[in-house]
């Protein structure tokens, strides 16, 4: 058994991982990434006729205006890579701030078939059973493994914790289900 507490931040950190990582999100952000360009070009390309003299000629105007139509959007293309990255953690911030539901007390046990996770919240005891078949993939930061039930709901295991216990049983559980080693 491993015993911790689940806080804002490691709850957080899940989120940021899933971003990172979710097929959905990569398409969102692309999306968002393309949207941004084509409107900067239709915008630097407006701006450029609008803003330049009409005493040139319409040859080397219309250069200028697709020049800056490509040039902008390709400088601004890192920016616009992570803009969605950037308002997901901002909005997630915002709203882990209202909650008043951390830290959770959390008692996490591996066995042969799966694993069990008791939490306990304002005297609400949630247990929830998982087999190692149910799990679907399993991610990591510096701080936490992730073992993802469903697309967005995942089990987070500090690696603090399980360099901490230094059960050979839990060690060897995990390393033969899922390719963790400690």
């Amino acid at each position: 058994m491993i015993h911790y507490q689940l806080t804002k931040n490691d709850f957080f950190m899940l989120q940021k991982n899933f971003i990172e990582n979710s097929v959905s999100e990569k398409r969102k952000s692309l999306l968002i990434t393309i949207v941004l360009m084509l409107l900067t070009a239709f915008y630097g390309f407006a701006l450029a006729i609008t803003l330049l003299p009409e005493t040139m000629s319409a040859a080397i105007i219309l250069i200028l205006a697709v020049g800056t139509a490509v040039v902008a959007p390709l400088l601004l293309f890192p920016f616009f890579k992570k803009v969605h990255f950037t308002i997901r953690l901002k909005l997630l911030r915002s709203i882990f701030r209202q909650e008043s539901k951390w830290p959770r007390d959390l008692t996490l046990s591996i066995y042969e078939n799966g694993i069990e996770v008791n939490s306990l919240h304002n005297a609400v005891n949630k247990q929830v059973r998982v087999s190692w078949k149910a799990i679907e993939r399993v991610s990591e930061d510096e701080t936490n493994y992730y073992l993802y039930i469903e697309a967005t709901e995942a089990i987070i295991i500090p690696k603090r914790k399980l360099r901490e216990t230094n059960q050979t049983t839990i060690n060897h559980l995990l390393q033969k289900h899922l390719n963790i080693t400690l």
